[in-house]
């Protein structure tokens, strides 16, 4: 067998990484969806985790590799995945659960930084004997956790897609440019009114910028980031063109990466577009699985 030199290694490497972009692109095909009519949002059953935090109430489902993971946004459970989570079961294997406080999971007893959270979550995946490598699927807050589980743990990503999250520096260039506080943030009579798990996760959230300083550079993995055009193009226009530049900036943090604007959709687009959610993590599952595989067979 004649060894490559070091030009046609770099030349197969080349080939490769513009063969992942074009996955991770939003009209990139992918398994096709089963007929309206066999599609559920009805999740699988869910048992419990007893893990060193309490029980944690969850669902698996498929088989293979890598798994999934779904993260809910605030005040949500793991029954928003439904729609998106029976499709990529069909690909591979899925986890979406509930983080204390929500379903049947148990209340918390620490403080709700996003950090904590990571760290319960990945306890409970290796309780249930769930190992990497994850594809990471974040909502709205969900969105944070994940980008803070894939920074402190990258060894253990292949992938992670970003629905409708928030960048970590938005309130405060929301702040910067002079806009109004209750504009980009949540309004006070939401604490008194929000559930004790969906308080103490609002009041921790502010932690999330300075935890994602301390933990380390987000991993060189399949990123795509999705988000929503609906709310945002009655926004005032000030508001509007920092979300869009924080949803690029957020999209920037890998070089494998792609973003998609969602016209149709608004904050919840995993509910108003389950096509757009299951194709883009689809598209992550295969460019990931396709860097596995080339990685496997050392062509770098």
């Amino acid at each position: 067998m004649i060894e490559p030199t070091v030009l046609e290694r770099r030349t197969a490497g080349l080939r490769a990484d513009n063969l992942v972009m074009r996955m991770l692109h939003p009209l990139a095909s992918y398994v096709p969806r089963p007929p309206e009519s066999q599609r559920s949002s009805d999740l699988p059953r869910s048992h419990t985790s007893h893990t060193a935090h309490g029980k944690r109430s969850l669902v698996v489902a498929g088989s293979g590799t890598p798994t999934v993971i779904f993260e809910a946004g605030l005040g949500k459970g793991k029954e928003v995945w439904g729609s998106v989570f029976n499709e990529v079961a069909q690909v591979t294997r899925a986890v979406a659960y509930d983080r204390a406080g929500y379903g049947d999971s148990e209340r918390a007893t620490t403080p709700r930084e996003p950090m904590q959270i990571v760290r319960e979550l990945r306890a409970m995946l290796r309780e249930e004997g769930i190992r990497p490598p994850y594809v990471l699927v974040g909502h709205s807050l969900g969105g944070t956790i994940m980008k803070l589980f894939a920074r402190a743990f990258p060894a253990e990503i292949a992938g992670v897609v970003l629905v409708d999250a928030r960048h970590s520096e938005f309130a405060r260039r929301c702040k910067q440019a002079g806009l109004p506080r209750i504009l980009y943030e949540p309004p006070p009579a939401l604490m008194l009114l929000a559930r004790p798990a969906m308080r103490g996760e609002l009041a921790a959230s502010v932690m999330s910028t300075a935890e994602a300083r301390r933990v380390g550079p987000f991993p060189s993995v399949p990123l795509v980031v999705l988000t929503q055009n609906k709310a945002v193009a009655r926004w005032p226009k000030g508001l509007g063109r920092l979300w869009v530049a924080s949803q690029r900036n957020m999209m920037r943090m890998s070089k494998i990466s792609s973003m998609e604007v969602c016209d149709d959709a608004g904050h919840n687009v995993h509910q108003d577009r389950p096509d757009a959610v299951a194709k883009a993590v689809l598209n992550v599952v295969k460019a990931a699985r396709f860097l596995q595989e080339r990685k496997a067979r050392r062509l770098f």
